[in-house]
């Protein structure tokens, strides 16, 4: 799914949720008068709350879901998770104020109204909606792997639980024990801080680049090493953003393939981990050269740069063989040294010319060994390796 598609969902379902929240909010604020119900009354203000929220997380999602850009190379998704931390806030202050709300609602149990029977009736439909949409809004939000909605979702369910409490406290007043109510309003409280605790904290696991679990890094590493050609992965990170990972392999590879060879092992890396894991949204490949005799201390880091190597190799050839001759100079950079191959276009090229050429190089300091190759005829001389 791409981020155009993933965007209209994640709106679609976060509409739906804020018309549901208007309509209860209104529903129970008018139910609650006219059964009596001050918690009725409390609990249809926070579903209007809920619809601001839901106000709040449209903007949010619309935003880190916008493609990446100049200032935001990889993508708006750590502005979803700065609107979770929000989220997580909001679910603090919410319960903060039911706990308080209960608190003195408790302290002044003898003044509280017996609300209608017609209030469980109210409480009812909000519970039912409110489990639905929470079912809803986690369905969407587990296959856009949105932390954002997840977090709306269980901001639903909290809804939900509230008017749980509601429906008991009103079925408790009725039987004359009204302070059921409040300890249901203070159960329902902590498990909203609960939710809110959870969601900042893992959001601020992802603005500090925690890595995903050994378990799933072990599920990535696995999907590399079955790629042919890879020999084995040196290093792998990862990190989120907006409930994606971003991840950076290094790929062991032969010394001796070529750079193209190695940028399309790369591509066939990247392709196979994107196309079997639906949540990573990058990964940067870092292409190694395998030496048989690597050992983890790499002496390559002592070896000259190529301008020096060649300009050796040249001074080292005069009189052997004429720059126009040559076609082109690789060099193999390895643990052991530096394997030459040289490409020329001559109309005889023998092995004796590739010996002197091989020899002329022997004091050069890091040669291990040189391959000669006549383009002109297609054919090939080696000498041997020192």
């Amino acid at each position: 799914m791409d981020l155009k598609q993933s965007k209209s969902e994640a709106s679609r379902v976060t509409v739906v949720g804020m018309i549901l929240d208007i309509v209860l909010g209104v529903g129970k604020i008018f139910g609650g008068f006219y059964t009596q119900s001050f918690a009725l009354v409390t609990d249809g203000i926070h579903s209007l709350t809920d619809a601001v929220t839901d106000t709040f997380v449209l903007i949010v999602a619309r935003l880190s879901h916008e493609q990446a850009d100049a200032e935001h190379p990889y993508g708006h998704g750590r502005f979803e998770t700065v609107g979770t931390v929000a989220m997580g806030m909001v679910f603090f202050a919410t319960a903060g104020v039911l706990f308080f709300d209960s608190v003195q609602r408790l302290q002044e149990s003898e003044e509280l109204a017996v609300p209608a029977l017609a209030g469980l009736l109210f409480a009812g439909v909000s519970i039912a909606a409110k489990e639905w949409i929470y079912h809803y809004t986690m369905a969407v939000a587990k296959r856009l792997n949105s932390s954002l909605l997840k977090a709306n979702a269980w901001h639903s369910r909290s809804d939900a639980i509230t008017s749980i409490a509601v429906f008991i406290g009103i079925f408790a007043a009725q039987q004359g024990l009204a302070w059921m109510d409040v300890v249901a309003a203070m159960f329902v409280a902590l498990f909203i801080a609960k939710i809110g605790f959870d969601l900042c904290l893992d959001a601020l696991r992802e603005l500090v680049d925690t890595a995903v679990s050994p378990q799933r890094l072990e599920q990535i590493r696995h999907c590399a090493l079955e790629v042919e050609g890879v020999r084995n992965i040196t290093l792998l990170r990862s990190r989120l953003s907006g409930g994606k990972m971003i991840l950076e392999l290094h790929i062991l590879v032969n010394s001796r393939i070529s750079v193209s060879e190695g940028h399309q092992l790369g591509k066939l890396v990247k392709r196979a981990l994107i196309g079997r894991f639906s949540d990573i949204n990058d990964v940067l490949i870092h292409i190694d050269p395998e030496d048989i005799s690597y050992s983890g201390a790499d002496r390559r880091d002592a070896l000259p740069e190529r301008e020096l190597v060649q300009q050796t190799v040249l001074n080292a050839w005069r009189g052997l063989l004429n720059e126009s001759d040559i076609e082109s100079i690789s060099l193999h950079y390895l643990e052991h040294g530096i394997e030459i191959e040289l490409i020329v276009t001559l109309k005889e090229m023998s092995a004796e010319l590739a010996q002197q050429l091989e020899s002329a190089l022997a004091d050069m300091e890091h040669f291990a060994g040189l391959k000669v190759c006549n383009c002109l005829y297609e054919t090939n001389t080696q000498a041997p390796l020192s």
